[in-house]
């Protein structure tokens, strides 16, 4: 399987919106730009319809016995659960399912799955996502969902600061290490999920400065030419 690095030198004219600062600044801050680049850039993403399918396929309380707590919350809304029963494991199933309809959605349209955490209590460091684009490139995806109607996740700074090249290429990053990578061969995007509207919402970049929000799915079939 050949995995195409990105294509440092073609940046003359990005199709890009945000910028997270020059190249030459510090990496601490360049993390922080990158942070408020990534929210704002979230902002002005274009909402993208989930299929009911897409989730409903997904759960499985044989397997998985939080899974019919977040059945409850998701079809009944999250007002048909207890207070208590809306913390704790809710959380952590909630995510998992957000992390695995981005892979659905991402695959139906020629995306490859290299690398994920598998259940929903995997916990751990490291990128949620590593998925192989259908024109060669990789792509490394952090991934936020919530079932609250009305608001979107908003991934801590802490989070965002995450998705930097100092922060991938660490040694404790499981999927970037399986497969042998580092940040210059991998594009990044953040993508936010609401199962309670069934839509979501994501931003790429090249470079981990300059930000691209996500104006239409069928932009992502040639990912390259869209960050290029």
């Amino acid at each position: 399987m050949l995995l195409r690095a990105p294509d440092r030198e073609a940046e003359a004219s990005p199709i890009v919106t945000l910028n997270a600062g020059r190249p030459g600044i510090g990496e601490a801050e360049r993390s922080v730009r990158f942070a408020r680049t990534v929210s704002a850039a979230l902002s002005v993403a274009s909402n993208l319809p989930i299929d009911d399918a897409a989730v409903a396929g997904l759960i499985d309380p044989d397997r998985w016995p939080s899974d019919a707590l977040f059945a409850r919350a998701w079809r009944e809304t999250l007002a048909a659960l207890s207070p208590k029963e809306r913390v704790g494991r809710l959380g952590g199933v909630t995510g998992h399912i957000g992390e695995s309809v981005v892979e659905v959605i991402l695959e139906e349209i020629g995306y490859s799955m290299l690398w994920h955490f598998t259940g929903p209590f995997a916990g751990g460091h490291g990128v949620d996502l590593l998925v192989l684009s259908p024109d060669g490139n990789v792509l490394a995806v952090e991934v936020k969902a919530t079932l609250r109607a009305g608001r979107w996740p908003r991934p801590s700074r802490g989070e965002l600061t995450q998705m930097t090249g100092g922060w991938l290429d660490k040694a404790d990053n499981p999927g970037m290490a399986d497969w042998d990578l580092g940040s210059d061969d991998v594009y990044g995007a953040v993508a936010v999920v609401n199962l309670a509207a069934m839509q979501w919402r994501c931003v790429l970049t090249a470079d981990f400065m300059r930000v691209h929000p996500l104006s239409n799915l069928d932009a992502l079939a040639d990912l390259g030419s869209l960050l290029a």
